[in-house]
């Protein structure tokens, strides 16, 4: 065996124990249950342990202890006929709350908490208007960076609005059909 065919196998095992690190990363900083960071974490993981397993068996005639199961397929009741002409955009834009005061101002409301105010603010100037990291400032907020993502839509059926009851419960990062991300620029203050 030559030292080249050695170094796929051990390029796959670091592959692997960097998908772990990057999938324990996002575990500890998920931001809800069903986070698109943890969910494409995971599946990284089990890309790389295929990966490490399949190198360590043609290089070494070696498995790994990992029974990695299939994804479990799709069954004919599940089938869905997507309309090409209707999609989901998913955008988040996270923020910092530095004036409580300022944001509260900026509603025209009384709002009951800051994230109160943060929503009241997004649905009187549109989301839009969120995303600008100095216009955020002089309203108490800094910006830590947006993405949004254009998916297919799974979940809806004509005009009803059940979907919103699980708004991104079909947030699947392998469904994603476009993103734009914005990270982020901002500068502390002196």
């Amino acid at each position: 065996m030559s030292t080249e065919e050695n170094g796929v196998a051990r390029s796959a095992l670091n592959g692997f124990v960097e998908a772990l690190e990057q999938h324990w990363a996002a575990v500890g900083a998920r931001a809800s249950e069903n986070d698109p960071a943890v969910t494409a974490a995971y599946r990284a993981v089990r890309a790389a342990a295929a990966a490490y397993d399949d190198a360590l068996y043609r290089e070494h005639d070696e498995v790994t202890p990992f029974e990695l199961p299939d994804r479990a397929p799709e069954s004919a009741d599940e089938d869905v006929d997507l309309d090409p002409r209707r999609f989901s955009v998913l955008a988040r834009w996270d923020f910092t709350i530095t004036d409580p005061k300022a944001l509260n101002l900026a509603t025209n409301e009384e709002a009951g908490s800051p994230a109160e105010a943060l929503a009241m603010l997004a649905a009187d100037r549109g989301h839009s208007a969120l995303g600008d990291p100095d216009a955020g400032v002089a309203v108490g907020l800094r910006w830590h960076g947006a993405t949004t993502w254009v998916l297919p839509t799974f979940d809806a059926v004509g005009d009803d609005a059940t979907w919103m009851e699980n708004a991104f419960g079909e947030a699947d990062p392998d469904d994603v059909l476009c993103r734009f991300d914005v990270p982020v620029r901002w500068a502390a203050p002196h």
